[in-house]
């Protein structure tokens, strides 16, 4: 009797599902209330709990240390390039740089042809002897000596826009003494020449008188 109750008591549960079993499903389990602690490991199928089945100390028991980082895995290969950004803007100018040395001379080029003779320098002038003679001229029309060292000499052209040179002397003729020659213009075609000697007083002395426009 002894080893039929200790039979019972340990195999409990599987006669009780052995009874629902048999007593088909008309018998809702729903209906069975087992006692607190009442299953153990004998009692469990292997694979049939979850953990949701479990108590949260069990949960948290069955929680170990976090465990080492593991390796880096190795480099995958380089992806494809990407397409081409728009263009940025451009930047500011930067300084000057410094000068560079001078270089060496060039080569002498080679010597042009020569051009079309210019104009005569003067074609109006005179040379004119301290008495009034006309020694040597080239458009004068007039010439006049109106009192002691001075003299007029018209030409046959405007001379406004020109300029006038007279100088002391003949061809033939040193000078002796130092004197002045003066110049000025009457209306639009008459040069006026004065000589002074070297008192300041007017005197007749040969002179050269040159139009330059």
């Amino acid at each position: 009797m002894k080893r039929t109750a200790s039979y019972v008591k340990r195999q409990h549960l599987a006669l009780l599902a052995l009874f629902f079993a048999l007593g088909g499903t008309s018998f809702a389990a729903t209906n069975v209330v087992l006692s607190a602690n009442s299953v153990g490991t004998r009692q469990v199928i292997d694979g049939s709990l979850r953990t949701s089945d479990l108590s949260k100390a069990a949960r948290t028991a069955l929680k170990g240390n976090r465990g080492l980082t593991g390796p880096a895995g190795r480099r995958g290969p380089a992806g494809a390039p990407g397409a081409q950004g728009s263009q940025g803007p451009t930047g500011a100018t930067g300084v000057q740089g410094a000068q560079g040395s001078q270089g060496p001379p060039g080569a002498t080029g080679a010597q042009g042809a020569q051009g079309v003779p210019g104009q005569p320098a003067s074609n109006l002038f005179v040379a004119v002897d301290a008495d009034g003679t006309l020694l040597k001229n080239s458009g004068a029309t007039e010439l006049s000596r109106s009192s002691a060292g001075i003299y007029r000499i018209g030409f046959g052209a405007n001379i406004t826009n020109c300029v006038y040179l007279a100088t002391a002397g003949q061809d033939d003729a040193s000078l002796s003494e130092d004197y002045h020659v003066y110049t000025s213009r009457t209306g639009t075609s008459t040069v006026n020449v004065e000589i002074f000697d070297a008192n300041n007083d007017a005197a007749d002395r040969p002179f050269s008188l040159a139009v330059f426009c």
